[in-house]
């Protein structure tokens, strides 16, 4: 029942097509024939020519096409092609086919060559029909193929992303367990969190920006715990966060960077700021984080692993809505990013306005 349900409409659906367009190639045929001339003596003399005109289509299509011309086996198609062309010139002359709608029915000499014109002129139009329906398989293939490389690709990348994320967090938490430290319970929970976030929401294609600004203060709170008054960061969210959307772990990667490289190189008293402003769709994300003075040279901050998998994220995900900068100075590392966003669906945009 099942298979009847699928196929059957199928090929009628072809069939049907198959039948209008050669009703569609008769008409057209006869008014080439002299339709307002004879418009009966047109129809017949064009009808008679489908039997030519099947054999003509149907070994193009299924054929000289799919097995000798796809594969490039020119002399074969063509040879082919003039075996099929001598036969329909043949069947003119047999079944006494003329062009000429206003004589009588005299049979195709070598004088009136111009009778096998037609068998031309519809192998033409079904080559060209079938080379159309190829070059649009062929595309659609390609598009697929491509989709399907791009999310393994995502899938690759939010791979290296989160055990690269992971080791740096545990490495905090480590050195606060080895000195028996009353905040580890905090540091525990605060990464349960980020944990509990990046099982349910790295699958996600997107999740509300809000809910990444969230997962930044979680992150923030577990390295302030470890600076401590070293370190001073600040935070400023303006605009409607909670009314669009973002892929998963987009942002974390900068901040992430930001610590490793930046404040984690530094001996004294180091700094991050941040600034985040949603002006409609369009979001503009800031970071700016001090560095060490004596290391001139581009350090991994442009770079590293994390920053190479957002760059590449950014690419496959936001190829014409976003803009990213980064900038080394003498004392500071700059990161600008502006992005286009989607909405969020409205439902969720007050629950998750609470994340900031």
């Amino acid at each position: 029942m099942k298979f009847r349900r699928i196929v059957f409409p199928s090929i009628v659906r072809t069939v049907l097509l198959h039948i209008l367009f050669w009703i569609m190639t008769v008409i057209y045929f006869a008014w080439g024939f002299g339709l307002n001339v004879n418009p009966g003596r047109s129809l017949i003399n064009s009808a008679l020519y489908l039997p030519g005109f099947f054999l003509m289509v149907y070994t193009l299509l299924y054929v000289l096409v799919p097995r000798f011309l796809l594969k490039k086996k020119l002399f074969l198609f063509f040879a082919g092609l003039g075996i099929v062309l001598a036969i329909c010139m043949i069947y003119s002359n047999l079944a006494q086919l003329g062009l000429d709608a206003s004589a009588p029915l005299k049979g195709m000499t070598l004088k009136v060559g111009r009778n096998v014109l037609p068998y031309l002129h519809v192998a033409g139009i079904a080559l060209s029909v079938r080379m159309l329906m190829y070059w649009y398989e062929q595309r659609e293939q390609t598009l697929e193929a491509e989709q399907k490389k791009t999310a393994v690709e995502l899938q690759l990348l939010k791979a290296q992303l989160h055990p690269h994320f992971l080791f740096n967090t545990l490495n905090n938490l480590y050195s606060h367990t080895l000195e028996a430290s009353p905040r580890s319970p905090e540091i525990v929970l605060k990464l349960s969190e980020l944990l509990r976030s990046m099982i349910y929401d790295s699958n996600a294609p997107k999740i509300p920006l809000a809910k990444e600004i969230g997962l930044l203060r979680n992150y923030i709170t577990l390295e302030q715990i470890r600076y401590g008054d070293r370190l001073e960061i600040s935070v400023t969210v303006t605009g409607e966060a909670g009314r669009y959307q973002i892929a998963p772990f987009l942002l974390l990667p900068f901040l992430e960077n930001a610590f490793k490289h930046g404040t984690g190189k530094q001996l004294g008293r180091c700094w991050i700021t941040i600034d985040i402003e949603v002006a409609g769709p369009v979001m503009y994300f800031k970071l700016v984080n001090s560095a060490d003075p004596e290391k001139d040279e581009e350090p991994a901050n442009t770079g590293g692993l994390g920053l190479a998998n957002v760059r590449r994220r950014l690419e496959l995900m936001y190829a014409d809505r976003h803009r990213l900068l980064t900038t080394r100075l003498k004392e500071t590392f700059v990161v600008d990013l502006v992005m286009t966003l989607e909405k969020t669906e409205e439902r969720y945009a007050e629950m998750e306005m609470s994340y900031c």
